[in-house]
């Protein structure tokens, strides 16, 4: 079987061997951490943050609901634009990057569980400020490796990230009525250590 897009003809053994050639240079890239490897994982906690964000604005309930459907909204726009960013500029990299849910499921740190629809406003809000902040994790190791690969656009990417991330947790915390370090579960790990 071959597949033709334009003028090019594929066959399914090129396909599977580039498919499989991809899958072992993801396999050596995340054992030996790249720029475009680290920048796979953002791209997937991407991909799970906005359907938790989804998730938990389809869900609120209550006297804030409103407002925060809304400052969710917002961040659910956001999270969708950077990742069509990030891909975008992978994909121009020449990078080898997650595309369907599995490897999304594979490649994120961050968990997806359906009782958490049932959780109070506050603590779904409090949930986001933690996931933002596993999602920072990956962004402040792919800013040393873009920028040691001279990989400008990607390391110009994961400091759009970070400010993005930033100014989320900011307004969150605003809105749960705490100061931004209160109630971080890895800002209250990396104390312990």
């Amino acid at each position: 079987m071959s597949v033709t897009t334009g003028m090019q003809t594929v066959s399914a053994e090129q396909v599977k061997a580039r498919q499989e050639a991809a899958a072992k240079q993801a396999d050596h890239d995340h054992h030996v951490p790249t720029a475009g490897a680290m920048s796979g994982h953002v791209l997937a906690n991407l991909q799970v943050l906005a359907r938790k964000l989804e998730q938990f604005r389809l869900t609120l309930n209550g006297a804030s609901s409103e407002s925060d459907r809304q400052l969710l909204t917002e961040l659910l726009g956001q999270a969708r634009q950077h990742f069509a960013v990030l891909a975008s500029d992978l994909a121009a990299q020449d990078e080898d990057f997650p595309t369907t849910t599995a490897e999304f499921d594979e490649y994120t740190m961050l968990k997806e569980d359906p009782a958490l629809r049932f959780w109070t406003n506050d603590m779904k809000l409090d949930a986001v400020v933690n996931d933002l902040d596993t999602c920072q994790l990956f962004v402040s190791r792919a800013i040393p490796l873009a920028n040691k690969e001279n990989k400008l656009v990607l390391a110009a990417d994961m400091l759009q990230l970070q400010r993005w991330h930033e100014q989320s947790i900011l307004r969150l915390q605003t809105r749960l009525g705490r100061a931004v370090t209160a109630g971080r579960e890895l800002l209250d790990e990396d104390e312990d250590d």
